[in-house]
C-alpha cells in the first residue's frame, strides 16, 4: 500500500483493492464439489455486501485524507503565524536599535539642549529673583521688633538655665547656700 503524501485531489489516494481483501469466501463462490451453484439471492446479497464494503472503504479513505489535509493546513497556518510573529519581533527590535541611535538620539539631544537653555535662561532668572526675595525677607525678619524680643527672651532663658545648672552643682557639693542674689 503506498502512502498518501497530500495534494488537492484524491487521485493520489491508495487504491481500495490494496487496502481491503476482496476475495469472496469459498462458500459464496462456485463449489467444485457437486457442481451445485449459488442461488441468485445469495449472489445478489454477496455482490451488494461487496459493493457496500467497497464504497465504505472509499468513504473511509476520503475521510482520512480530508482529516490529514486539515491537520496539514493547521500545521501550515501555525507555522506561518509563528513566522509572522517572529518577523514582527525582529522588526520591533531593529526599530528600537535604529531609533535609539538615529532619530531617537537626535530628539533626545534636542530635548536636553532645550532643557539646559531653559535652566540657564528664563528659569535661572526666576530662581535668582526668588533667592533675592528670600534673602530680603530673612534680613527684614532679623531686624524686626518681634525677632529682637524673641532673641532677648532666648538669651534670658539661656542665662537662667546656666545659673540653675551652676546652683545645682554648688548645692550638690555643699548643700543649699543662701546667696545675696535673688532671681
Amino acid at each position: 500500500m503506498k502512502s498518501w503524501s497530500g495534494g488537492n485531489s484524491f487521485a493520489d489516494l491508495p487504491s481500495w483493492g490494496s487496502s481491503f481483501n476482496t476475495n469472496l469466501p469459498s462458500s459464496l463462490t462456485n463449489s467444485s464439489k457437486g457442481g451445485s451453484g449459488m442461488d441468485p439471492a445469495s449472489m445478489a446479497l454477496a455482490a451488494g455486501s461487496g459493493l457496500a464494503s467497497i464504497f465504505t472503504g472509499i468513504g473511509q479513505q476520503r475521510t482520512a485524507a480530508s482529516i490529514a489535509q486539515a491537520q496539514l493546513a493547521a500545521q501550515n497556518a501555525a507555522f506561518l503565524e509563528g513566522r509572522e510573529r517572529d518577523k514582527g519581533a525582529l522588526a520591533g527590535s531593529l526599530f528600537n536599535q535604529i531609533f535609539g541611535t538615529g532619530t531617537g538620539a537626535d530628539i533626545s539631544f534636542g530635548r536636553e539642549k532645550a532643557a539646559k537653555e531653559f535652566l540657564v535662561g528664563p528659569y535661572a532668572e526666576r530662581v535668582r529673583g526668588l533667592e533675592r526675595e528670600a534673602a530680603k525677607d530673612a534680613r527684614m525678619a532679623a531686624i524686626s521688633p518681634e525677632s529682637k524680643q524673641l532673641a532677648q527672651f532666648e538669651n534670658r532663658l539661656a542665662i537662667d538655665r546656666e545659673i540653675a545648672a551652676r546652683r545645682a552643682q554648688t548645692d550638690a557639693m555643699f548643700g543649699p547656700i543662701s546667696s545675696s542674689y535673688r532671681a
